[in-house]
């Protein structure tokens, strides 16, 4: 008899427990048989030929639309849907189908769908668009700031809105954004924050979830009375269980037991575009990896220190041997596909130019000591410290790796002066189509949230704010701003840049649409785009 180490083990329950789960959601049908995850007899061919089965390894926590703020929108953006799109560059019509500004920005008109419904069946109108935004307004919570300034919601008709705020807001783009701006059927606010957390959705979206089982699966079933209409190539259900293992997950989508799998490690994306079943989707996004570089703590108080860190970062090989062509280097703060952004040398490896910046530092070479506080979130930001690590040991730096396996602990200790590295590290992308959501992790926090460079520069945060009131009036103007404030970031080495990744999925060969479904504003995949 074999004997299993404890990873093996763990990876065998874990295999055990998604048969089971899995079996439940795709009902008694499903043969679960052999080293198969599971398996679809030809019988029941027919019946399960429009099923999706999507894989990854989130857990989501917060399914309260009004509140989320993280990874729970790739599975909201398929259940709940915004006033207004942003695709091709520009803000295109989604619920509302006309919208404009007065008083120069302050007061925003927005004409709704009409025949739209919410999944409970009740009719999309004004007095339900109004409810929804007041409600995630006054929660105060996640992507809610871009809404703080809203004063009066007014509902002159049953399918125009009038929002009026205090200060001028481009209300198109907020109304675009992948937080904060769903918007949520009456009766699911009715019910509350922890019904909605736990799991249940009234949106007006293409799928409803019909099953949520935290950190084990969600199912999505078609709403058939979508007012997008149905085509019958398109997935009527959508099996997404949490598949923890890396190892697991690719060998699903080789063997075909999963459709969709996101994010796949860079390593593994040649061998698995070269099979006939599989392809890949390699396309740009907004997604930015970097790394925070303690602007507060000892030595990398120092600017001197800081700028040579930016030395001993090797970019070509990080690129090229870790991130395998599906990452560029970055432009600065922003990235290059988003308006606003500024064009900065990032850094070039240089050991010799880093060694004279230590020295001119003035810091003691005794204390050439710095901590990188990461997380297990991904493998090239891994392999990517680890090389940094060493390149700086061969100028005399010491690197102290901490690395946490759980994001929320990782969070907590980058958050305390006391805990925090001198190095922690950053996945992101912006909640809305602006600079602004990217350059709001450097404003002054007097507890840190996301600024985990503990950058203060009143001058920064003043240009962050009027880029902001700048965007609905006058968009050329608040560009200017926004790059105005990058340059103070830049001059101030307050993070390494390092990583614009690409949106990456490896999906089964047989699905079209993918090129619809992977839009760089949103960080979902729209499942109504893809078809069989």
């Amino acid at each position: 008899m074999e004997i299993l180490d404890n990873k093996q083990e763990r990876e065998l329950e874990m295999t055990m427990n998604r048969r089971e789960v899995l079996k439940s959601a795709l009902g008694s049908s499903v043969a679960l048989a052999g080293v198969s995850w599971f398996t679809l007899p030809a019988a029941s061919e027919e019946a399960t030929k429009n099923t999706l089965t999507w894989i990854w390894d989130i857990a989501y926590q917060n399914m309260n639309p009004a509140i989320s703020n993280s990874a729970e929108c790739y599975l909201l953006g398929s259940i709940y849907e915004t006033l207004l799109e942003y695709k091709d560059g520009k803000v295109q019509p989604k619920l509302a189908t006309a919208w404009e500004s007065a008083e120069g920005g302050k007061t925003w008109t927005v004409k709704l769908r009409e025949g739209v419904k919410f999944h409970d069946g009740s009719p999309l109108n004004s007095v339900a668009v109004k409810k929804s935004f007041e409600y995630t307004r006054d929660l105060g919570k996640g992507g809610s700031y871009l809404f703080a300034g809203l004063t009066n919601v007014e509902t002159p008709d049953e399918h125009t809105v009038i929002f009026r705020f205090k200060d001028a807001i481009a209300f198109d783009l907020v109304a675009a954004a992948q937080y904060g701006g769903f918007v949520i059927g009456p009766a699911g606010i009715d019910k509350g924050d922890e019904w909605l957390n736990q799991g249940n959705a009234i949106g007006t979206g293409p799928y409803k979830l019909t099953e949520f089982q935290q950190g084990k699966l969600a199912v999505l079933d078609k709403f058939e009375d979508y007012w997008g209409g149905w085509k019958s190539s398109q997935f009527d259900r959508v099996v997404h269980p949490y598949v923890a293992e890396a190892s697991t997950r690719i060998q699903m989508i080789r063997s075909g037991e999963a459709n969709i799998c996101p994010r796949i490690p860079a390593a593994q994306i040649e061998s698995l575009g070269a099979l006939p079943n599989v392809s890949v989707a390699n396309d740009p996004g907004w997604r930015t990896q970097f790394y925070l570089i303690n602007t507060q703590k000892y030595p990398t108080d120092n600017l001197k220190f800081r700028q040579a860190l930016l030395s001993l970062w090797d970019h070509e090989s990080v690129l090229k041997d870790i991130f395998h062509g599906i990452a560029k280097k970055p432009v600065g703060p922003v990235v290059s596909t988003l308006w606003g952004h500024g064009t900065y040398d990032v850094g070039t490896y240089d050991p010799q130019k880093a060694l004279s910046l230590l020295e001119e530092s003035g810091v003691p070479k005794k204390d050439w000591k710095i901590k990188a506080l990461y997380y297990a979130g991904n493998q090239e930001q891994i392999d990517a410290i680890e090389l940094f690590r060493a390149n700086a040991e061969a100028v005399g730096l010491e690197v102290d790796l901490n690395l946490e396996q759980v994001t929320t602990t990782f969070l907590s200790k980058a958050r305390s002066p006391e805990t925090t590295g001198h190095l922690n590290a950053m996945v992101t992308w912006p909640g809305y189509p602006s600079p602004q959501d990217l350059l709001g992790m450097w404003k002054s926090e007097e507890k840190p949230v996301w600024n985990l460079s503990y950058y203060h520069d009143e001058d920064y945060d003043r240009l962050v704010h009027e880029g902001f009131k700048l965007e609905g009036p006058d968009r050329d103007a608040a560009e200017k701003v926004y790059i105005a404030a990058q340059d103070r970031l830049m001059q101030n080495a307050v993070a390494i840049f390092y990583a614009e990744v690409n949106r990456v999925a490896a999906y089964s060969s047989d699905i079209k649409g993918m090129d619809q479904a992977n839009n760089p504003a949103y960080e979902w995949l729209s499942l109504y785009s893809l078809h069989r």
